[in-house]
């Protein structure tokens, strides 16, 4: 058992007065009733400062090859539940280098990616040639 006094004078009071707050702390370090608080996570991507660098400022922007897509998911204590994607995209034609791209998603967010990319696939395997 720890105990925390706080000492502290009275205004107006004469030079000796203090008044004397005693509490009890408790040895537990964390209450196992209480939910885990966690922080708000957002759906994010993530572009190395060096594909910024690669595109010229002559160009609007940049079309790179996508190479491959690996991915994990994660259920952090303090984050909860993610789904983390690894995109590497590489230079065409004359140039050449590569750069990793980053995308965290909520389960939710990655389902809903899923579903709507499994109906374009769809989609595009029943359209016709135009």
């Amino acid at each position: 058992m720890y105990f925390i006094v706080f000492k502290s004078k009275l205004p107006n009071s004469p030079s000796g007065v203090t008044l004397v707050y005693d509490y009890t702390m408790s040895n537990e370090l964390a209450r196992q009733d209480d939910p885990v608080r966690r922080l708000q996570r957002r759906n994010t991507m993530a572009f190395p400062r060096e594909l910024r660098e690669a595109i010229p400022n002559i160009h609007a922007g940049r079309a790179l090859e996508l190479d491959s897509i690996s991915g994990q998911s994660s259920n952090a204590p303090l984050f909860g539940p993610v789904v983390k994607l690894k995109f590497v995209v590489k230079e065409t034609g004359k140039l050449t280098g590569q750069f990793v791209v980053l995308m965290d998603l909520q389960p939710d967010a990655a389902r809903a990616l899923a579903d709507k990319l499994t109906k374009l696939a769809d989609a595009a395997d029943n359209s016709q040639p135009t």
